[in-house]
């Protein structure tokens, strides 16, 4: 069995066996991962624990505290049910799955969208960065604005080839910089 979690847009997490999801939990608030995590995660497992083989992560792209809490439960998992660990593309969750060219899109706040080009469920172009109102509008493609990543969908995307990967994917330096120096303080 594989234990997957994606923390790209909400918390996901689920125990897929083959093409059967055993179990799965979801928490949409974009903004509870550390919150809700590991209630999810104890959740899912129940009495399959010893029955993992494998942990696969949603590296992205998306907001850069929650790809961090999200890689770093898988990989905690893993090494906690010492088994392997791998990640793949927060799209190709949704990518994978869908016939022709596909344009996957999702929110990564700041009035910005990331994006990725699809053809016959194999990612072809991004994940790419974009002011929303700027996505580029691609000939032919059925644009997806996916406002959610099932985590068995990186199951999916995994046996339907997509590239495996440890780095998150971030389109965006993360807003918290080391200091240049210590602070003066006046008296």
């Amino acid at each position: 069995m594989i234990l997957a979690i994606d923390t790209s847009l909400g918390t996901s997490i689920a125990l897929v066996d083959g093409d059967r999801v055993v179990a799965a939990r979801d928490e949409h608030d974009t903004r509870r991962h550390a919150e809700v995590l590991d209630v999810l995660l104890a959740d899912v497992l129940g009495e399959h624990r010893t029955a993992v083989t494998q942990v696969v992560a949603g590296l992205g792209p998306g907001a850069f505290t929650g790809l961090r809490i999200g890689i770093v439960a898988a990989r905690a998992a893993a090494l906690g049910l010492g088994v392997p660990w791998v990640g793949v593309c927060s799209h190709d969750a949704v990518g994978v799955a869908e016939a022709g060219l596909v344009q996957v899109t999702t929110d990564v706040r700041r009035r910005e969208r990331a994006w990725s080009l699809y053809d016959g469920g194999q990612r072809v172009q991004g994940p790419a960065l974009a002011p929303a109102i700027d996505v580029p509008v691609v000939d032919g493609a059925r644009r997806v604005d996916a406002d959610w990543i099932g985590a068995a969908g990186l199951v999916a995307a995994l046996h339907a080839g997509a590239e495996p990967s440890r780095d998150a994917i971030y389109l965006r330096d993360a807003d918290a910089v080391p200091s240049a120096g210590p602070k003066r303080v006046t008296s």
